[in-house]
């Protein structure tokens, strides 16, 4: 129960997990029109791969006109993260707060992760529960093509902040997740300057100078619409590979 609704989740435990150690947390918010289980089956937007059974995940599910979703397939219409009231937010406290009940979590290092409304509710987890405040927990996220939708928290305490975005994103606007990013480079007391927009060829990272010790801010434009999944060429996404490399920091 979260929120005065019975919400779900799907949890990924590593295969050789140890209660003696304590393991990384992921949550991995899904896209509008998703759901627990495609988050599940692209494996946590393809970091439980790369994460060498390091790491526990999960995958909380959407809401949808003030109801839970409770579809069963690969994603459902509309299910996203409105989190009206912070009924989302409860969602979230209640899936950290049973997780760490039943398994050994570092909870120096819980991360959230999503895509479109997905990093809506990155954003919004972090703004609002940022380790080190009083009911926090969040130590860094990865904001794919994300916007503002989830809430109108402004950052006031630091969280490092991964970011990337299509210039020619057609959902949600390339200025709005340099609008998040820039949110976050203030509470992470970077030094803010736009950073690089990709004009042509491969994309282009940009590590924002000056931030906090231990909060750096990572914003990546590269040239596409509204994915989680960018290419140069015909290479495969070099995406999750830059996120794990990111998260891995801490």
């Amino acid at each position: 129960m979260a929120g005065n609704l019975q919400r779900r989740y799907i949890l990924s435990v590593p295969t050789n997990y140890d209660n003696t150690k304590a393991y990384k947390l992921v949550i991995a918010w899904h896209q509008r029109d998703g759901n627990d289980n495609q988050m599940y089956k692209n494996q946590y937007y393809h970091l439980q791969p790369l994460s060498n059974n390091t790491t526990i995940f999960v995958a909380p599910n959407g809401q949808l006109n003030g109801k839970p979703c409770a579809g069963t397939g690969n994603g459902e219409g509309s299910c996203g993260w409105p989190n009206t009231n912070d009924s989302d937010m409860a969602l979230a406290d209640a899936v950290v707060k049973q997780v760490e009940e039943n398994f050994c979590v570092d909870t120096n290092r819980i991360f959230a992760t999503g895509w479109s409304y997905g990093g809506s509710m990155s954003y919004a987890t972090a703004c609002e529960r940022p380790l080190g405040a009083p009911n926090g927990f969040v130590r860094a996220i990865a904001v794919y093509s994300g916007a503002q939708l989830s809430g109108q928290c402004s950052p006031s305490m630091p969280v490092a902040y991964y970011a990337s975005h299509g210039t020619s994103d057609g959902v949600l606007n390339y200025s709005l997740g340099i609008t998040l990013a820039q949110n976050f480079a203030k509470a992470n007391g970077c030094n803010w300057t736009t950073p690089t927009n990709v004009t042509s060829g491969n994309h282009v990272c940009t590590d924002l100078t000056g931030c906090k010790s231990g909060y750096p801010e990572q914003f990546c434009s590269f040239n596409g619409d509204h994915t989680p999944d960018p290419r140069d060429g015909n290479q495969p996404s070099w995406e999750y590979a830059n996120v794990w490399k990111f998260l891995s920091q801490f």
